[in-house]
């Protein structure tokens, strides 16, 4: 059972953290290879990208927080989908639950025009 997820900038600060788990948890640095992380105001995210490696950290889980996330990042919603993928952290290789971009995702990013009616 994967315990544990893997968070990028800006979802990985203590503040941010504290606010969707209800408590604050020990960070670890952790590195996410073959993919690219892709800053953007609404929808930071990553995707999968050959050679790349994104700088995280490992948040450890307790029961509940799985929803708390999902909730959070609009999983059902399908800005993003959850995946379990090998992160190194210390040494070592472990699984660990992260988040990429969804299949809604590329809609909310797309044109980023003014919509308003006029």
């Amino acid at each position: 059972m994967t315990e544990c997820w893997f968070t990028y900038p800006p979802f990985d600060e203590h503040d941010f953290l504290a606010r969707v788990l209800g408590r604050t948890t020990e960070l670890r640095h952790a590195v996410l290879r073959d993919y690219q992380w892709v800053k953007h105001p609404a929808y930071t995210h990553v995707t999968p990208s050959a050679g790349g490696q994104v700088e995280g950290s490992l948040v450890p889980t307790q029961r509940g927080d799985d929803w708390m996330l999902e909730t959070e990042f609009g999983v059902a919603l399908g800005y993003y989908r959850r995946l379990e993928l090998p992160v190194e952290v210390e040494g070592k290789t472990v699984q660990a639950w992260v988040l990429v971009a969804g299949p809604s995702l590329s809609w909310a990013v797309q044109g980023q025009e003014d919509t308003t009616c006029t």
